[in-house]
């Protein structure tokens, strides 16, 4: 009872960072404003570093709904985005106008700037082609072996996180940079970063809000249950951050 209560008090004191065992960073905010403002100034601070040491910004972005408010502040914010190349860490396998497309959300929140985003080619109409094809590309973008400078991932309601679901093959893959999945939970093809794409990546952020997050950040913090796929997420560089705001 007492971690519980300490980390309860964490999440409602946004003056405490805490460092945990399994290495995951929780940076807690009082509010969306204040959470906003944090990522974009940490934003600016990893891309700035990036583009002074290897001249481009490489960033795959997260999907849902969680990210938008984020996304568009982001985009109006005074950022310089030539050197910045953005990709998505996860799809769903529909036509890019979909209401459920993640492209469609990244590309509607960062309209009418001129960003450059690497989408997956869902037209392919091939769940294992789109997600091979996305594989070459990274490859021949980012570089070889492929290592982003940052990936912003989401915390879902059952502990997913990307595409990779709980029960589903996604979770196994120890070699492949990209999957396709059937995700029964939501009966749809899925596209996905694995496990190894994400390990070795520069930088890895959790991007949660809302109480009913905090049953998963509360495990992935304390490190208490492994099991579910947000709380396996490892990076090789530094610890996972989680920014999160109730």
């Amino acid at each position: 009872m007492a971690r519980f209560a300490s980390f309860k008090r964490f999440l409602f004191d946004n003056s405490w960072t805490i460092v945990h065992p399994y290495l995951m960073k929780l940076l807690t905010f009082p509010n969306s404003e204040s959470w906003i403002a944090g990522l974009i100034e940490e934003w600016q601070r990893a891309g700035s570093s990036a583009i002074d040491q290897r001249g481009e910004f490489f960033v795959a972005l997260s999907g849902g709904s969680t990210p938008a408010a984020f996304y568009k502040a982001l985009a109006a914010s005074s950022w310089g985005w030539s050197a910045t190349r953005l990709f998505l860490g996860d799809e769903r396998d529909v036509p890019l106008d979909h209401k459920d497309s993640n492209y469609r959300m990244v590309h509607e929140s960062f309209y009418p700037h001129q960003v450059k985003i690497e989408r997956w080619k869902t037209e392919l109409e091939d769940p294992v082609a789109t997600a091979e094809d996305y594989a070459r590309r990274l490859k021949n973008i980012v570089c070889q072996p492929v290592r982003f400078d940052l990936i912003l991932l989401g915390i879902g309601n059952d502990g997913h996180t990307a595409s990779l679901f709980p029960g589903t093959t996604g979770l196994e893959e120890k070699h492949r940079l990209t999957t396709s999945v059937w995700v029964p939970q939501v009966e749809q093809h899925r596209l996905t970063f694995t496990y190894p794409l994400i390990k070795q990546s520069r930088a890895v952020w959790f991007l949660a809000n809302g109480p009913s997050k905090s049953p998963w950040i509360q495990k992935m913090v304390e490190g208490t249950d492994r099991s579910f796929p947000a709380s396996r997420i490892e990076c090789d560089a530094e610890e996972p951050k989680i920014f999160f705001t109730a």
